[in-house]
């Protein structure tokens, strides 16, 4: 361990009593913290550091990081200071330089690249919604700011304490009030708490990560260029904030915000609807949409129609119409993608394969199934491969010995929950708990299939021992509504229990950040949704500000479950075979939702949908996308984004993999326990 780092590992690992009282509500203690406050702004002064002309300061914290990986290997510690500015508070976050931003992976190399990405200069406290507060007996305490748009920045850590007495300064300040529904939650000059309803029956924070991947030539500053008006210039004042880009997972197993979600996502996912009108993105809507990405060496022309037609072709700038300002016609077209090829045959595959079993290209492998998925045949063995169960340069004997190495893992782990007595039942919440629920999600999984339709059924039943086992194997993220949609088309395929649940844990490895309880990764592939419509077809993106959809709820399950709701079980096989091949991007699921909404967007338009009529519009494709079609789309859409599109999406955002880590263990450093 760091030298510097052992006061705040020792404080953070050592017990701390509970908080049975929160001091940040007292107002003696609130007083006592003010003067300590004002006390340390003085000396601030005298010190003549970087406070500058008209900037009080109140508050001020060093060492509160941000966790850049899901594990805290790879974070940036800064500053938190509190200001008052011209009667107003504001909230900046300064990253440290260098000394205090650790990493114990190749991340370390990437930390310089997004550590002014995460600045915040000056952020109005009239923009916060409310603020969420986390202290755990024995682990690190941590809040996330939410904006009255919906947003949220990432979770700051605090290393060495601090939040009580941020809330006490916070107090004397601006209005805060507790919400009756959370207690972890204060709601910031909210005086008829509309959000209460909100949060209990959604049952999550209902926040999208601010995720914008900015360049240096396309950077967008959103609180300076919104707030303009209502804050006196600040541009003026040279205070133009910059949100943070955030889509890291935060799943951590002592300390994480996204732990144990046992929320009912898909049941309750039609009231996101009066949600959305109470936060959809006030940033957004006073913004104009100038910022937009720099135009490409080619222009291209986009026909929905012409796509029909899977010409290779595009146009050159000289033929290619400059789109106006107002213009509703699509400025960005497709270089059209691919016609769909035949699946991968028995014989391809074997020609893949050298005489010991190992694949001797994985890319033109991978480049066969993306084009044409695999024959059902062979999904067993190549499904292996794509979820990482199988490396690609194993042979058939290392794979033959992996499969009995891991079947023994499996029935130790399964062991674990068959073990536990009705008495021990009985004093065990949790399980009880998440076997309620998986039972009652299991019977209802894809009934309509013949592998799981009728009483009693023997594949029901694995299905449920399966997500019972996984409950135990990844304790903290446990089970979700959602993954039995996910574990349904692998158990169908692989027809093995144990490989099966091998398969299912690689690809959670993958989108388990999706069901974590801040839903954090799915607020962060949301953000990065928005950003690529406002790249590839900024009309739309205009119609979503102007009719407050920016949030893009209305494509929450398509997120969540991968379209599995969208496409017949056979096309859900073979669009998932696609998505994880990662063969133009990981995020090839992004681009398809905005092929589809690109599709569609004649009627979206022209019939002037809002939130409610989209979400309803959303809904009612399921069964009636094409899929070749789509894929096709997305697939033009990804080679025309190019490295634009990718800078959309943040570092993290599912379905990236995880750092390794030592045996696939939780790394737990002494730091961060």
């Amino acid at each position: 361990m760091r030298g510097g780092d052992a006061g705040a590992a020792a404080e953070a690992g050592s017990p701390r009593s509970p908080d049975l009282y929160d001091l940040s509500d007292d107002s003696d203690y609130a007083a006592a913290a003010a003067a300590a406050a004002s006390d340390h702004t003085t000396d601030l002064a005298d010190r003549g550091s970087d406070v500058m002309a008209g900037i009080d300061v109140v508050y001020e914290k060093e060492r509160v990081t941000i966790h850049l990986t899901q594990y805290g290997s790879g974070r940036i510690s800064g500053k938190l200071r509190l200001f008052l500015q011209k009667g107003s508070l504001f909230l900046s976050w300064e990253p440290n330089e260098g000394a205090d931003s650790l990493s114990t992976s190749s991340f370390g190399v990437e930390i310089e690249k997004y550590r002014n990405l995460y600045t915040i200069k000056a952020l109005p406290l009239s923009d916060v919604r409310f603020i969420s507060k986390h202290t755990p007996t024995f682990a690190l305490g941590y809040i996330i700011i939410v904006l009255s748009s919906g947003l949220a920045f990432p979770p700051f850590y605090f290393y060495n304490g601090g939040i009580r007495e941020l809330f006490a300064t916070l107090k004397q300040h601006v209005f805060i009030l507790r919400s009756d529904d959370n207690p972890n939650v204060f709601l910031v000059n909210d005086f008829q708490d509309p959000l209460q309803k909100s949060l209990s029956s959604l049952e999550l924070p209902g926040v999208a990560t601010v995720a914008n991947a900015m360049s240096r030539q396309n950077s967008l500053s959103f609180t300076g260029s919104v707030d303009e008006t209502r804050h006196g210039a600040d541009e003026r004042h040279g205070e133009a904030s910059s949100m943070s880009q955030y889509g890291s997972k935060q799943r951590h197993k002592s300390n994480d915000p996204g732990r144990d979600l046992s929320i009912q996502v898909l049941e309750k996912f039609s009231l996101v609807t009066k949600f959305a009108r109470d936060t959809t993105s006030s940033l957004f809507r006073d913004n104009s949409g100038a910022h937009g990405y720099g135009r490409q060496q080619h222009e291209y022309v986009f026909d929905n129609k012409a796509s029909d037609k899977h010409k290779n072709q595009y146009m050159t700038p000289e033929k290619a119409s400059i789109p106006s300002a107002t213009q509703e016609s699509d400025p960005l077209p497709l270089v059209w993608g691919k016609q769909r090829d035949c699946p991968l045959s028995v014989e391809e595959w074997t020609a893949f394969l050298d005489p010991e079993g190992r694949v001797m290209d994985s890319k033109a492998l991978r480049k066969k199934v993306f084009y044409g998925g695999v024959d059902h045949v062979l999904r067993k063995e190549v499904w292996k491969f794509l979820l990482g169960y199988h490396e690609y340069d194993s042979t058939y004997a290392e794979r033959e010995y992996l499969a009995a190495m891991k079947r023994a893992e499996y029935e130790a782990i399964k062991s674990q929950w068959k073990s536990i007595s009705a008495t021990q039942a009985k004093r065990f919440t949790k399980f009880r708990e998440r076997k309620g629920l998986i039972d009652k999600d299991v019977v209802r999984t894809d009934r309509s299939v013949p592998f799981y339709e009728g009483d009693d059924n023997r594949n029901v039943v694995v299905l449920r021992d399966i997500l019972l086992t996984y409950s135990f194997y990844n304790f903290d993220l446990g089970y979700c509504q959602g993954m039995s949609d996910f574990l349904a088309p692998i158990l169908y395929v692989m027809e093995d229990e144990s490989e099966s649940f091998w398969c299912f844990a690689s690809l959670m490895e993958r989108l388990g950040a999706n069901f974590n309880r801040d839903q954090n990764g799915m607020h962060a592939q949301l953000l990065a949704l928005s950003k690529l419509v406002e790249l590839l077809d900024p009309p739309l993106h205009n119609h979503f500000r102007q009719n407050d959809c920016l949030n893009y709820f209305f494509c929450f399950r398509w997120v969540l479950i991968q379209f599995k709701r969208e496409f017949s079980f056979d096309q859900v096989m073979l669009l998932w075979e696609v998505l994880w091949t990662h063969y133009l991007s990981e995020h090839f699921h992004l681009y398809l939702c905005v092929a589809i909404l690109k599709r569609y967007r004649q009627r979206i338009i022209g019939e002037q949908m809002d939130f409610d009529t989209l979400l309803k519009f959303i809904n009612e494709l399921s069964g009636q996308i094409n899929l070749d079609r789509a894929i096709q789309d997305a697939e033009a859409l990804c080679t025309i984004a190019g490295e634009n599109g990718a800078s959309c999406i943040p570092p993290g955002t599912p379905p990236s993999m995880p750092i390794e880590t030592d045996g696939g263990l939780y790394v737990q450093e002494d730091e961060v326990l």
